[in-house]
């Protein structure tokens, strides 16, 4: 039995590391890539990788360290936002 102190659990949304979109674009079209296969073909992933990484799901860490060794001047946090649990 809980006590009126304890927190119940919740299903709450876990800290994730989400990918800068919009940061991404911009080096896209300073790199004159103009699609996103062309895109996914240099960070190293597929398509489907790079629409997932780019929606819903967080990134991999495999994504997050291809994306940072194609785009090396890039700065982590302006191609990533950390948001904390919810």
């Amino acid at each position: 039995m809980l006590s009126d102190m304890q927190a119940t659990p919740t299903a709450a949304r876990p800290a994730a590391v989400r990918l800068n979109r919009q940061k991404l674009d911009e080096l896209r079209r300073a790199h004159g890539i103009s699609t996103e296969a062309e895109l996914a073909r240099v960070i190293g992933v597929d398509t489907a990788t790079l629409w997932r990484a780019s929606s819903k799901s967080p990134p991999s860490n495999a994504v997050i360290a291809k994306i940072l060794i194609a785009f090396p001047a890039a700065d982590f946090r302006s191609l990533f936002v950390v948001e904390a649990a919810a």
